[in-house]
């Protein structure tokens, strides 16, 4: 029996193939904010993320890992440690994720708006699922960040919500939409409430691309509405405002424009600049290096608010190699966000 039971599983395990992957993420950013709603600080520092797992066939794979950030000027070996283990299916049209692993490879575009950028640098991963189905013409994306379990000091916390994006020709249609809970502690206070906290990103646009000599060329207009409700009263706050964009791209050099005009949002996960009535920020880059597995890209931003001019910088310097890195799961084009 011992002998049978011995056999079944060395089968089973000739079917089955370990993979490895590693990403190395190094950013600098320098804010030189003017504004009462920004802090003018700079961030530089090193996300390293080895992985291995287990390829159970074609399609599923078990990974474990790590993510460890290091900032530079500091005086630790590693300021911070975030474990990665999930489960991930990746088929022609379907992808899932389930458990805790890398906000890179399902957010690699996420409008400020409702994402702060620096996320990426102090929040690297997610905890939860993310199910994207991916069309000819049509995608969406479904997902659930675990943002803080309940204890008798800390609230519980999560983020529901879906983004994604449909073609008709040249016209295109964006949108990204979440819902941000914040419960109560387990042992509340009479003063703790509830509060639930979200917003809807939508663009409608039109692809010049095919029409003129460049790697891209989009304009899109839309709109934010966000909504706050605290439980203790019940009030729907629903501010909401006007969009435009344009993005352009040819041979690694790239401009975007993003204008915000209407009232202020007040999200916890956004860019605070979209607390602001009105907001404009200017971005031009240019990507140096693009090889098999290596992209590094140096960036200008100028924030237009509050009629004064503040001045950001970033590079980031993004390595992915191993077995696994080459079974992405973004593989749509770059949003105009």
């Amino acid at each position: 029996m011992l002998l049978i039971i011995s056999l079944l599983f060395y089968n089973a395990s000739k079917a089955q193939k370990f993979g490895w992957e590693v990403t190395l993420y190094g950013f600098a950013d320098n804010r030189e904010y003017k504004s009462s709603v920004q802090i003018p600080q700079t961030f530089m520092g090193t996300l390293f993320t080895p992985e291995v797992g287990l390829q159970i066939d074609s399609l599923s794979a078990i990974r474990v890992g790590a993510t460890t950030l290091f900032e530079f000027g500091s005086n630790q070996f590693q300021d911070k440690v975030y474990p990665q283990l999930y489960y991930s299916f990746c088929g022609s049209k379907f992808k899932f994720l389930f458990g805790a692993f890398s906000r890179h490879k399902v957010f690699d575009n996420a409008p400020a708006a409702l994402y702060y950028d620096s996320l990426y640098y102090f929040r690297p991963y997610i905890n939860g699922l993310f199910w994207t189905y991916n069309g000819n013409s049509f995608r969406q994306s479904v997902y659930l960040d675990w943002t803080s379990r309940q204890t008798q000091s800390i609230r519980e916390t999560f983020i529901m919500g879906g983004e994604g994006q449909c073609h008709f020709g040249d016209f295109f249609l964006h949108h990204h939409l979440y819902m941000y809970h914040y419960a109560k502690t387990a042992s509340p206070s009479p003063n703790e409430f509830i509060r639930d906290n979200g917003a809807l990103y939508l663009l409608v646009g039109y692809d010049l691309t095919q029409k003129l000599a460049l790697d891209s060329l989009c304009i899109g207009v839309g709109g934010i509405q966000s909504y706050e409700r605290s439980r203790n009263d019940m009030v729907w706050h629903t501010p909401y405002g006007f969009l435009f964009e344009v993005l352009a791209q040819y041979k690694g050099f790239g401009i975007k424009n993003i204008f915000y005009y209407g009232k202020g949002h007040a999200l916890d996960w956004g860019d605070p600049f979209y607390r602001l009535k009105q907001y404009d920020r200017f971005d031009i880059y240019f990507t140096p290096l693009r090889l098999h597995g290596v992209e590094g890209r140096f960036g200008i931003s100028m924030h237009f608010a509050e009629n004064r001019i503040s001045h950001q910088q970033q590079f980031y310097l993004r390595v992915n190699i191993g077995s696994f890195a080459k079974k992405k799961l973004n593989h749509h084009p770059p949003e105009i966000w």
